[in-house]
């Protein structure tokens, strides 16, 4: 049996495209779902995208926000794309901030966030790596 919601594997990233109304037990299954793929892909970034939910209520934020922060737990960046204006406008109202989590306005700004934390990510070892080389050493003892 199929997922009931793709995920697509895009580089080290996953793309979850929420297209139907989620319901408990769909929640349930795409938690399921995505923390298997994580796993399994060791993926290293998760875009979320909700253009496609017609209807945002607290029920289904808390749930995306929850998912985002099950993959941060797992040690992948985690991007909600998609909000449109009056969704936005309605999780402000009901007072449901999406407290530790990115949000981009598309599909493509959330795989250039994603690409951008990457990156950083890269640089950041490698200033770590290459940040005392043996040749760069004064002292020999430093090389050890």
């Amino acid at each position: 049996m199929g997922r009931t919601i793709p995920i697509i594997k895009i580089y080290d990233n996953l793309l979850v495209s929420i297209q139907v109304e989620l319901s408990d037990a769909l929640v349930a299954e795409l938690k399921d779902d995505v923390t298997t793929e994580i796993y399994r892909t060791a993926a290293t970034g998760l875009i979320i995208e909700v253009s496609g939910v017609d209807i945002l209520d607290s029920y289904i934020a808390r749930s995306i926000r929850d998912l985002s922060h099950i993959a941060k737990l797992m040690g992948v960046k985690a991007v909600i794309s998609g909000l449109d204006p009056s969704m936005a406008i309605t999780l402000v109202e009901m007072g449901l901030a999406m407290t530790g989590v990115d949000t981009a306005l598309n599909l493509e700004s959330a795989l250039e966030m994603l690409a951008d934390a990457s990156r950083l990510q890269r640089q950041e070892a490698d200033e770590i790596l290459f940040d005392k080389a043996p040749e760069d050493a004064e002292d020999p003892e430093d090389m050890i």
